[in-house]
């Protein structure tokens, strides 16, 4: 059999699996580990058709895992929602469906609410979210490139517009935006303009009846299943442990990334005992899909927060390991570089150079072609 068709025999099976393993995200955990495993393990010895099968599955599992978080049951009526991650907080990703405290429920059969019931219709252990964290949310999610996107995945299947209530009819008004409540004084919604990925709070009438989205807190090292007790982090791709810790609000990795380490010259001066020690070199191409699902390469504002509290650093961990240009290195017994995510210019990305006998931080425009290490931070 041809690789073309052996392809086309395991990738339509695959596109299957995968529709209803989007549909069933519950599962994705044990997925993910069962599929990361499988390529790791096996990956020299497969073909170079089932090698990009891998791939796919991987960044399949990798996007899902990274975009929602465990599922939130209303015990009321045994309703069970996705969730989003978002900041501090979880996002239901459906409208409230809860019957029971709804005004009017339409023809999709979503149910609207008016402000008198607004605060009693989410279950217990979440909340109506207030203006901060709809601004949290659109800071993390609303924002970038992505922003389009993201806020049409958000909105979803929610009924578009909000209901007036006058003259015993019942008018859909404002049909392009979505509408969501708003915790906080006075009959305020958040408008969702899903064309342009704007945003804008707005009054409305007491009258009026508009969708819910409930927010609860997260447990990131849940999340993460790192015990608050040793604060270590298990990256299931392939069992390496990593400390972390908490740094300007999020969880970092307290040591640099070694994932996949397939040759001597992915290490200091090419010798595999300084990828144990120091951790391994990546492109930034390589850099950008490095971390574990659930986590990623840090950008510039994320290092900012990282370094604030400076006495604090642990500049014997940081400063070391340098860097490789080509088939020269920096100094690895007294700095440690370190990519950004950010880019802004052509062919080179942000680097943050930790010098230990200086105790000094620098950012500079590293080739994209060169070898700095990793650190992870969670989402």
């Amino acid at each position: 059999m041809g690789d073309s068709e052996q392809f086309w025999r395991y990738f339509l099976p695959l596109t299957f699996f995968y529709s209803i393993f989007f549909e069933n995200a519950y599962i994705y955990s044990s997925l993910a580990y069962l599929v990361s495993r499988f390529c790791y393990m096996r990956f020299l010895m497969l073909d170079e058709v089932w090698r990009s099968l891998c791939a796919v599955a991987i960044l399949t599992v990798s996007v899902v895992s990274q975009n929602y978080a465990a599922d939130f049951k209303d015990y009321r009526d045994g309703r069970v929602y996705r969730a989003i991650p978002s900041g501090s907080l979880n996002w239901f990703k459906q409208s409230l469906r809860y019957s029971k405290t709804a005004f009017f429920t339409d023809e999709n059969g979503h149910p609207f609410y008016r402000s008198d019931n607004w605060q009693a219709s989410c279950p217990e252990g979440s909340h109506l979210p207030d203006e901060t964290d709809w601004d949290e949310l659109v800071e993390n999610k609303f924002n970038g490139p992505d922003k389009l996107q993201n806020m049409k995945d958000f909105v979803g299947g929610s009924s578009l517009g909000f209901y007036k209530f006058e003259f015993d009819e019942v008018v859909n008004a404002r049909k392009g935006y979505a509408y969501f409540a708003l915790r906080g004084p006075g009959n305020r919604a958040i408008r969702l303009e899903t064309k342009r990925g704007t945003t804008k709070i707005v009054d409305i009438e007491e009258a009026d009846a508009v969708q819910i989205r409930c927010v609860y807190a997260r447990d990131q090292f849940a999340e993460k299943n790192i015990s608050p007790k040793d604060m270590i982090f298990t990256d299931k791709r392939d069992n390496k442990k990593y400390k972390v810790g908490v740094r300007g609000g999020k969880i970092w990795m307290m040591k640099n990334l070694a994932f996949s380490v397939t040759s001597e010259k992915q290490c200091y001066v090419e010798d595999k005992m300084y990828c144990e020690k120091f951790g391994r070199y990546y492109t930034y191409e390589e850099a950008l899909n490095a971390c574990p699902p659930g986590w990623h390469l840090p950008d510039d504002g994320e290092w900012r927060d990282f370094q604030k509290d400076r006495a604090t650093l642990d500049w014997d961990n940081l400063g070391q390991g340098g860097c490789q240009d080509w088939d020269n290195y920096c100094d690895g017994m007294n700095s440690g570089h370190y990519w950004s995510k950010t880019s802004v210019q052509e062919k080179t990305a942000r680097s943050w150079e930790f010098n230990r006998t200086d105790r000094d931080i620098e950012r500079t425009d590293a080739s994209v072609y060169k070898g700095l290490y990793v650190r992870c931070v969670a989402d």
